[in-house]
């Protein structure tokens, strides 16, 4: 038997979060938060050590994607899922339990970019599709929109003040809309994670792996679209939060 070695609760890993996708609010947290508490009370595990298991599943569902089997498609869905919760419990632990650090910082990014990239090439290659314009732009997307994101992140944490504050007309009306859902916690489009569920998990789970990469195509394409302007707009005026 485990020995409870703290009383953390869920209203405290909910205080907590920061802004949620649409996916992972409804099909991943619900679990993912149980699973900090648990983690954060009767384990001493670091916020490293989670980041390392989840790389691992992401390898996992990698090699059970190459193969391009009905099967495999299955169980590298599966593995997409778990890493992804499991993803969803290392930076709640660390802000939990004061154990934040440039190091986790800069491991989990990378990991979840290097472990997605070769999901996704995995993936491509077992519906023998690697190499093609399409998938290479998927890839160059995923580079990208980590990449902007990243930088964007950084220059908003090094501002001191708020920016410029918009005017009226159609920009005031898209800040008010994004405000919007930034208040209740949530991102205000369609992000990288739901693109994700929707290419890596969902269609590989009902055996429609190339229409889940054709249709991922133009998700990926609108999210990263969507992730630039909000990005650009955000250290605009001063809005630490996007997208």
């Amino acid at each position: 038997m485990f020995k409870k070695r703290h009383d953390y609760t869920l209203k405290r890993v909910n205080e907590k979060l920061v802004l949620r996708s649409w996916w992972a609010s409804f099909g991943v947290l619900p679990l993912a938060n149980r699973l900090v508490v648990l983690v954060c009370n009767y384990t001493e595990l670091t916020p490293n050590q989670i980041t390392a298991v989840s790389s691992v599943f992401r390898l996992l569902s990698a090699v059970c994607f190459l193969g391009g089997s009905r099967w495999g498609l299955v169980a590298g869905a599966l593995s997409y899922y778990l890493a992804y919760v499991i993803d969803c419990v290392d930076g709640p632990v660390a802000r939990l339990k004061g154990k934040t650090s440039t190091f986790g910082r800069y491991f989990d990014h990378l990991s979840d970019l290097i472990g997605d990239l070769l999901i996704l090439a995995a993936l491509a290659f077992g519906q023998g599709m690697h190499f093609t314009p399409m998938v290479m732009a998927m890839l160059f997307m995923h580079i990208a929109e980590s990449y902007i994101s990243y930088l964007a992140n950084m220059a908003l944490e090094s501002r001191s003040v708020q920016g410029v504050q918009a005017g009226g007309g159609p920009l005031h009306w898209f800040l008010n809309y994004r405000r919007f859902f930034f208040s209740r916690n949530f991102k205000s489009f369609l992000s990288f994670p739901d693109y994700e569920a929707l290419t890596l998990l969902t269609f590989p789970l009902i055996g429609l792996p190339v229409l889940g990469l054709q249709v991922g195509f133009y998700f990926l394409l609108a999210t990263t679209l969507y992730t630039v302007l909000s990005s650009f707009l955000s250290i605009h005026t001063g809005e630490r939060r996007f997208p």
